[in-house]
């Protein structure tokens, strides 16, 4: 199926849980994927999305469990849940550090390891972090856009 994705959209609502330094961590943040499948655009969803970014070197890895995803498509839905594994994304954002002050949105870069089962791909896209600092559920939105 990973094969599939022409383009992928990942909205990452980081509600910030713990802190350590400069490393902020999310558990259950909500993933958000578009996907072109047969020249079909489908939505999946997750809530199990957990991160790891370093705002000093603005790293950052994503996990989720792959049977997580929902389509909304039933018969999609029973095979993702049959699936085991979990997705993995091991990258960099393409910014010195992460600001944690108010800033308007951040436009940059980002490449990294797609790692799913055994298999790595090196994928590469563009993201924007919009700060929130009005918000008591999340500081940030991280929208990442993936080929």
């Amino acid at each position: 199926m990973h094969k599939s994705l022409a383009s992928l959209l990942i909205l990452l609502f980081l509600s910030l849980y713990s802190r350590a330094q400069d490393v902020y961590y999310t558990r259950n943040a909500t993933l958000t994927i578009n996907a072109s499948i047969g020249g079909e655009i489908i939505h999946f969803k997750s809530d199990q999305l957990s991160a790891r970014l370093d705002y000093e070197t603005a790293e950052i890895i994503m996990r989720m469990p792959i049977n997580s995803l929902q389509s909304g498509i039933d018969s999609l839905d029973r095979q993702l849940r049959r699936l085991h594994g979990e997705a993995v994304f091991d990258g960099k954002l393409g910014l010195e550090y992460i600001n944690t002050d108010n800033h308007p949105p951040l436009n940059f870069d980002l490449e990294g390891w797609l790692i799913l089962d055994l298999e790595k791909h090196l994928i590469s896209g563009k993201g924007q972090l919009h700060h929130n600092a009005n918000s008591s559920e999340y500081a940030c939105m991280l929208g990442l856009e993936m080929i």
